[in-house]
């Protein structure tokens, strides 16, 4: 680990963690946008998580200039392995070493000067233990798109936290537009060896949090790389982590919260639709994976349909494949 975990004395001082691997043409803009924050009293833990591009000089070059930030060199883990190096890093420090706020940003993404300072006074103005602000999907440098245009603040509690995690409401699975209480993720850590590490973990932090804040005013920009896992243009078999991801986070909530059934159900059907759209997208075929999650959407879509709550989109989704698949790949494209 280079650069020093120095005891900062603001009781306010955020905790900021940016994993990076094989991104040294995204990593400047990212780091810059964070060191440029209106909230100043912060710690960004700048994770290498052993990239063979220029991304560990570029880490231990913001280390030499700028005091605030830590690097973390390790072998290749992947993004859970990453952020879990620097949750551990964190919490192994005293309590009046480490800061009372965490947050995650991602190392091919940038946020506003404001980001931190609007998801703290968030947090500060509702006593929330998670606040969660808006975001920009930028599809290239001059074209973007607000995810949200309402920006009142909303309140959830842990239980109706979860069922908007279950739901796809405003309270989402992504760890990058929210602010967490560092108690909130003591006892968190991300699968490793797993995609969709979000979705594996919201709804036990969701758990942990008394409360969760909601104010959709974006501050965060998600940028699309389409060689991602989630928007990539070539198959990859990681995508089936979304259903496991999806599954267990419907049977966790099942077997304590009986009364979001329909909400874990419409989780497991968008899962399935979602896997099935990114097979169109990136023309790929497996017919036995295709058969049981057509078989499955099929056996839910009466509950689903009949459910006031589920979304217009995963309804219309049901509908299209319960016919077959042939004719959700007709309409998808």
């Amino acid at each position: 680990m280079s650069g020093q975990a120095n005891a900062l004395s603001d009781e306010k001082l955020v905790e900021v963690i940016v994993p990076a691997y094989n991104v040294a043409d995204f990593l400047p803009r990212c780091v810059d946008s964070l060191l440029g924050q209106t909230c100043r009293s912060i710690r960004i833990w700048l994770v290498d998580d052993g990239s063979t591009d220029g991304c560990p000089a570029i880490c231990d070059n913001y280390a030499l200039r700028d005091r605030r930030v830590v690097v973390i060199h390790k072998e290749n883990g992947g993004l859970s392995s990453a952020r879990n190096a620097a949750l551990d890093k964190i919490l192994s420090l005293a309590p009046i070493e480490r800061g009372k706020f965490i947050a995650c940003v991602d190392s091919d993404d940038w946020v506003e000067p404001d980001y931190v300072e609007f998801l703290l006074n968030l947090i500060e103005a509702t006593g929330a233990d998670v606040a969660q602000c808006g975001h920009y999907i930028d599809f290239s440098d001059t074209r973007g798109v607000e995810k949200d245009k309402d920006h009142s603040v909303r309140i959830l509690s842990g239980e109706n936290a979860i069922e908007s995690l279950l739901r796809n409401g405003p309270y989402d699975v992504t760890a990058w537009n929210k602010l967490y209480r560092t108690q909130v993720l003591e006892d968190i850590r991300y699968p490793e060896g797993m995609s969709y590490e979000d979705t594996a973990t919201a709804h036990l932090i969701a758990e942990q949090a008394g409360s969760v804040a909601v104010c959709m005013e974006p501050k965060y920009h998600y940028v699309q790389r389409y060689g991602s896992i989630a928007n990539g243009t070539t198959w990859k078999d990681s995508k089936y982590d979304l259903v496991r991801a999806g599954d267990e986070m419907a049977a966790w909530v099942c077997a304590r919260y009986p009364g979001l059934e329909g909400a874990a159900l419409e989780k497991r059907v968008f899962v399935r639709l979602s896997t099935l759209a990114h097979m169109v997208n990136t023309c790929y075929s497996d017919k036995r994976r295709i058969r049981e999650m057509r078989r499955f959407i099929v056996r839910g879509a009466g509950p689903l349909l009949a459910d006031p709550k589920a979304s217009k989109r995963d309804k219309l989704g049901t509908i299209l494949v319960v016919p077959g698949f042939w004719l959700f790949r007709v309409v998808w494209k």
